[in-house]
């Protein structure tokens, strides 16, 4: 897949020493996957999930601590990366 967006990635790990690794991980593991849709999506990131309403896919980062946020184009083979967020700020905005 490739991943789109990154800044968001940066400024998260930027902001957030401890959320680096969790990152990273996310980022090696999408950057191998060839996924077609959420199920395989969830084989890789089993967080993975569909946010109701919205055209988001939402990952759990670094325990469960972080939100990242974005559009999976399964066709393209494509993630844009639409925010990170904290577990908290999540629960306000979704």
């Amino acid at each position: 897949m490739v991943i789109r967006g990154r800044k968001a990635i940066d400024r998260a790990m930027r902001k957030h020493a401890h959320v680096r690794k969790p990152l990273r991980q996310w980022v090696e593991l999408v950057e191998a996957a060839e996924w077609r849709n959420i199920i395989d999506a969830r084989m890789t990131w089993p967080t993975a999930d569909a946010i109701k309403g919205t055209a988001f896919t939402c990952f759990n980062i670094g325990g469960n601590n972080f939100r990242l946020i974005a559009v999976v184009s399964y066709q393209r083979r494509e993630i844009v990366i639409e925010e990170i967020l904290s577990h908290a700020d999540y629960s306000k905005k979704y």
